[in-house]
């Protein structure tokens, strides 16, 4: 089986189907993004209320799943990210209250 460097410079094996494991995970993340982003308009859309609920806790697992994901490939150093300096959290917090206010 043909093994192949990873960015860390380390040699592993290809996963089922020809996949790396860092392939795998960027295509689980992508997908668990694609179901987040179809599931919210579901969630909004829905008439009944015990609908609503059901699909709101689908929406919070998909996202603690969702994170899970993130964090392997963070751990690996698949998905590099900095910390946010809090001048910019308060910014990013005070934009999305506006919008919100001005629906």
């Amino acid at each position: 089986m043909q093994t192949y460097q990873n960015q860390q410079g380390m040699n592993q094996q290809p996963a089922p189907m020809g996949l790396s494991d860092q392939e795998l995970a960027y295509d689980l993340l992508y997908q668990e993004k694609a179901l987040m982003a179809n599931i919210s308009s579901e969630v909004v859309e829905g008439s009944h209320a015990g609908l609503r609920n059901v699909l709101n806790d689908m929406f919070m697992q998909i996202g603690q799943d969702q994170l899970q994901v993130f964090q392997l490939m963070n751990e690996h150093g698949w998905y590099q990210t900095k910390p946010a300096p809090q001048p910019e959290l308060q910014t990013a917090k005070q934009k999305y209250q506006q919008m919100r206010q001005g629906l």
